[in-house]
């Protein structure tokens, strides 16, 4: 019972987290924008060039995760982020959901899935501080007709085993 709360309060945490993220991002975006009048201008013709292009949208990895050289980025991250980029990209669920540590975690990411993903290239590792390995990848996904740019960032953890798992994407 107590594991049932501890889990219930965690994704409840996690969801929070994210959605205060998506609204800071949101809302810095329109800061930005209300900053500099000639990207505004702009922005709504690529908006615009985007949405008629996205019957040519192509789906897929095209990240070569092998060619990646840095010591936090061992074999068993590396795998994980593959299966997770390559289950996002062809829609598979049982492949998506096995990388996160619980069933829990991975419930409360299933909104991610179900989307057409264009991952396209890998922005660094780093280690926070809360020891987890943080890879941030960058692509274009679609859903209802319309193409986004987002820059996610892919949290693994470490459990009292040893075994990575994905913690968080954000």
């Amino acid at each position: 019972m107590n594991k049932l709360i501890v889990y219930t309060v965690t994704a409840i945490a996690a969801l929070g987290i994210l959605t205060s993220c998506a609204q800071e991002s949101k809302n810095a975006d329109l800061q930005r924008q209300s900053e500099v009048p000639s990207t505004s201008t702009a922005a709504p013709q690529n908006q615009q060039m985007e949405e008629k292009n996205t019957d040519s949208f192509k789906t897929g990895v095209f990240v070569d995760l092998d060619a990646m050289d840095d010591p936090l980025f061992n074999d068993e991250i590396k795998a994980l982020l593959k299966t997770t980029l390559e289950s996002l990209a062809n829609k598979d669920e049982q492949g998506f959901r096995s990388v996160f540590q619980d069933e829990q975690v991975a419930d409360a990411y299933m909104y991610l899935f179900g989307r057409d993903y264009y991952f396209d290239k890998y922005e660094g590792i780093e280690k926070d501080n809360s020891n987890r390995i943080v890879v941030n990848v960058t692509g274009k996904d679609r859903y209802d007709g319309e193409i986004h740019n987002p820059n996610s960032a892919y949290y693994f953890i470490q459990d009292k085993s040893g075994q990575w798992k994905l913690g968080v994407i954000d």
